[in-house]
């Protein structure tokens, strides 16, 4: 096998760095509106609200916790596993680096403490830590939340320095904490995102008669050993396999001020694969509506199943902020949690997904053609190389045939990129490629012999072709995915509905749903829609006419439900409508169960 090709599923598998996250995107204000095989890029809208951050059960009951119980796991051994990593990149996984390894655990209810609390209710505590951890992921099964149940898992203060600040979603701005109820959008089993250290704590609050018994297991762990920033792994790869971190001739995105505004469409993406943690990168892709479905392009041999989808932690603007300045960390830089896989394949090496999670305010959506490149065009990739903060690079599309000189890739649909200043490495896989000229993405990073020190005969990377991959994709980038009520966008076009349940409903942040409901003399309707909010913040106002104004009430919580009351006082039945918005991301799916009473 040719030393720079790798197959399908470990090829382009990136390298991530416990702080892996930027973004790509398109660029795009002023165009023309485009035919319907391409489109410009564009600025996603900004938050309606930012809330108060989200209490753990112990602060919200004000439970000192004192010392907490732990499960802890023994040290793995580091030096055994690094060299298993540069064996493998020796074999031909250039492009590839694991940064997490899978670890068995068991945690049952005797092993934390019980605190009684107001009302009957008990809450449980414990932590879990893996030695020596740069960071975990904890893997949640078999997870039945009682009604009144919260749950929340975080790194306990002093875990790690600086953490994400999103303002909203599953993560507080201050402490990474995520949260689960028992809320119908919350799943059976699950991967945590990740919290940086050794530690991470677990909060479980049962409702009054739920028992001593935990309605959830977590069987294992990822355990975080490398992180291509750290100077340290990084001069133990390097010895290893001969090979720093980013090469000395890559370039500071944040120096082309040009490309900012694709810079922030691109992500980091960590994934559990076959028991191992791994990184990639993609962008988010408009259509052509430009409505801000969360649609994000990667490559098919980093995440091909439902599986590595479903845990999927996208990391936004792992970048510096000033030319040539110092990176963040990754805890400090917005996350967003899981994704649906809606196409892939290996033709064209890409996967369609869509971000579940929230999105943080300043993304961008990147654009893109369905039209053939010619040989010749002006390209520019942004990427995270050797898994370190982001880089640009600068080329030109050239004859492909080179790519096919490789192994295994007849039937591949390929273009192929030849630098003139940068190029890619472990950790750039799944990263777009762009017209230079009108800053559309026409292909993802696939496999490819460039590196800093490469022969200028290397200095090439072939990319799956976004010409073939558009033919596959193309039905959802006519617009985005909406429900049947459509078009309930405003009071005068409210849905008449009536007692029951309305499932799978989607509302966005620039497109609100409405209802209306015919409610007798004397009675009261009441409202309630659940849903995830840690994929976007929900909210409820009710109204008793269109005429404007401000509601009579609302419901505007940051938990996974929300509801409100409406009441018929007159003497004759009469309308009620309510608005169901986002105050926080871009797109949210939500039940809703109206009852008179």
């Amino acid at each position: 096998m040719n030393r720079f090709f790798a197959p399908r599923r470990q090829a382009g598998r990136l390298a991530l760095t416990i702080g892996l996250g930027a973004l790509l995107a398109s660029s795009a204000t002023g165009w023309a509106t485009p035919p319907a095989d391409e489109t410009f890029g564009v600025q996603g809208p900004a938050s309606k609200v930012q809330k108060t951050a989200r209490p753990t059960p112990s602060e919200e009951l004000g439970v000192n916790l004192g010392t907490v119980p732990e499960v802890r796991l023994q040290a793995v051994d580091k030096d055994a596993i690094l060299k298993e990593d540069a064996l493998s990149q020796r074999q031909g996984l250039v492009k590839a680096l694991r940064f997490g390894v899978g670890r068995g655990v068991q945690i049952s209810a005797g092993d934390g403490n019980w605190y009684d609390v107001a009302n009957g209710r008990r809450l449980w505590v414990a932590d879990i830590a893996s030695t020596d951890a740069l960071g975990l992921r904890l893997h949640f099964k078999n997870v039945k939340l009682p009604a009144g149940a919260r749950l929340a898992v975080y790194a306990p203060a002093g875990a790690a320095p600086g953490v994400a600040k999103s303002g909203y979603a599953r993560f507080d701005p201050e402490r990474n904490v995520e949260f689960h109820s028992a809320s119908e959008a919350t799943p059976s089993e699950f991967w945590t995102g990740s919290f940086f250290g050794e530690r991470a704590r677990i909060e479980y609050l049962a409702p009054a008669g739920a028992g001593a018994v935990l309605p959830f297991a977590v069987d294992s762990l990822q355990h975080y050993y490398l992180d291509p920033v750290d100077k340290v792994a990084r001069s133990l790869v390097g010895k290893l396999v001969g090979k720093d971190s980013a090469g000395s001739c890559e370039n500071d995105v944040t120096c082309y001020p040009e490309w900012a505004d694709v810079s922030h469409a691109v992500a980091g993406i960590d994934f559990v694969e076959g028991g191992g943690s791994f990184f990639c990168s993609g962008q988010l892709l408009a259509d052509n509506a430009q409505d801000f479905t969360p649609y994000f392009l990667t490559a098919n041999h980093c995440i091909n199943s439902q599986g590595g989808a479903s845990s999927a932690e996208f990391f936004w603007f792992y970048q510096t902020s000033a030319c040539n300045g110092n990176p963040p960390s990754a805890a400090s830089v917005p996350r967003s949690d899981g994704a649906a896989l809606l196409s892939t394949s290996p033709v064209s090496d890409y996967s369609l997904l869509m971000v579940l999670g929230a999105l943080p305010d300043g993304v961008f959506w990147a654009g893109w053609t369905g039209k053939a490149v010619p040989d010749g065009t002006d390209a520019v990739a942004i990427h995270h190389p050797a898994g370190d903060f982001k880089r640009i690079s600068f080329g030109f599309k050239d004859d492909k045939s080179a790519c096919y000189d490789f192994q295994g890739t007849n039937g591949l649909q390929l273009v192929r990129t030849t630098w003139t200043d940068g190029v890619t490495e472990g950790g750039s896989s799944g990263s777009g490629i762009f017209r230079a000229d009108t800053q559309q993405l026409y292909g993802q990073l696939f496999f490819g012999p460039s590196s800093c020190s490469a022969a200028p005969e290397d200095l090439f990377d072939c990319y799956g072709s976004f010409f073939s991959t558009y033919t596959k994709i193309k039905k959802f980038l006519v617009a985005g995915s909406d429900d049947s009520s459509e078009q309930n966008d405003s009071c005068a076009k409210a849905r008449l509905v009536r007692a029951g349940k309305l499932n799978n409903r989607v509302v966005k942040l620039n497109d609100s749903d409405w209802y209306r409901l015919l409610v007798p003399a004397h009675k009261t309707a009441t409202v309630t829609v659940s849903f995830s909010n840690g994929n976007g913040d929900i909210d409820l106002a009710g109204f008793v006419n269109c005429a404007g104004g401000d509601p009579i009430t609302s419901s505007t919580s940051t938990d996974d439900s929300e509801t409100i009351t409406l009441q018929n006082d007159g003497t004759k039945p009469g309308f009620v409508y309510w608005q169901v918005y986002l105050a926080a991301s871009t797109r949210n799916t939500y039940n809703m169960s109206v009852s008179v009473h």
